[in-house]
């Protein structure tokens, strides 16, 4: 089986570029068989056949802009991201107009920790497009990376507002309430993320830990039960067990949880305490 093209990949922004392939993958015409516009094929398929068409003397500007952005999703997949850079600067320049552009180019800026060029790509982009929730929450994540909880949390509450379906921005606000130690507004939101999606056990291990944060074990221990059933072996959910049984005065339990866990995922407790757990 030949690799496919990965759809996005700048390396420390995960999230990040969840956001753009969701807002920015290719939307190919009925007829299109070009990589560049399909997204199918390997990442050199795509490279070239993305260059062909720029090399090609074509004056459709929007059709340009695509081919810039998909080679810059492209180079990002192998790593390349002052490439992918490039790409979007002159993509920035065949249609400045175009949000989507600096949305991707400020994904990149976050990833090579450039905070500042990625907010004030994200600004222009809103200034652009102030209805798109996704690019409010980029911005959050780029203010959270810089340490400035405050204005992330404008940002998440924007995301929230405009996308109130949408778990992504209930999930990072709650993630932001705990670094603030504001645990009841963290438990608050991760209920949300559970409601929208009840057989995904990252919400309820997620809440869980908030619970044991805030010393409710009696709460905390059925998250835990519930992600376990959905995802049997979770390593975070076994460590959870494992904490709450060991408090609640049950070591022998505990301590089998938390060996299992730490043979599932050997770096797991090092995960877990980022998370301010003692």
């Amino acid at each position: 089986m030949r690799n496919r093209a990965p759809k996005l990949g700048f390396p420390g922004a995960m999230l990040a570029l969840a956001l753009v392939f969701a807002a920015l993958a290719p939307q190919a015409r009925a007829e299109e068989t070009n990589p560049c516009f399909t997204g199918g094929g390997t990442v050199k398929e795509v490279l070239d056949a993305c260059a062909a068409f720029i090399a090609s003397g074509s004056t459709d500007n929007e059709r340009l802009n695509t081919a810039h952005r998909v080679r810059a999703m492209a180079l990002s997949a192998v790593g390349d991201l002052d490439a992918a850079i490039a790409e979007l600067d002159v993509a920035t320049k065949v249609e400045s107009n175009e949000p989507n552009s600096y949305f991707m180019r400020a994904a990149a800026y976050d990833a090579k920790k450039d905070f500042d060029k990625a907010i004030a790509d994200l600004d222009e982009a809103i200034r652009l497009d102030g209805k798109r929730g996704d690019f409010y929450m980029l911005r959050g994540i780029v203010y959270d990376h810089k340490g400035d909880l405050d204005r992330a949390l404008v940002e998440f509450n924007e995301k929230v507002k405009l996308d109130p379906e949408s778990s992504e921005g209930y999930s990072k606000r709650a993630d932001l309430y705990r670094q603030r130690k504001e645990y009841d507004p963290a438990v608050a939101d991760y209920s949300e993320v559970i409601k929208r999606d009840l057989e995904n056990a990252k919400g309820y291990i997620d809440r869980g830990w908030i619970y044991v944060l805030k010393g409710d074990l009696d709460k905390a221990g059925p998250d835990f039960d519930t992600a376990l059933k959905l995802h049997q072996n979770d390593p975070s959910a076994l460590v959870g067990r494992g904490v709450v049984k060991s408090r609640k005065g049950k070591p022998t339990d505990g301590s089998a949880d938390l060996s299992q866990a730490q043979e599932l995922e050997p770096g797991i407790f090092d995960e877990i305490k980022k998370l301010g757990v003692e």
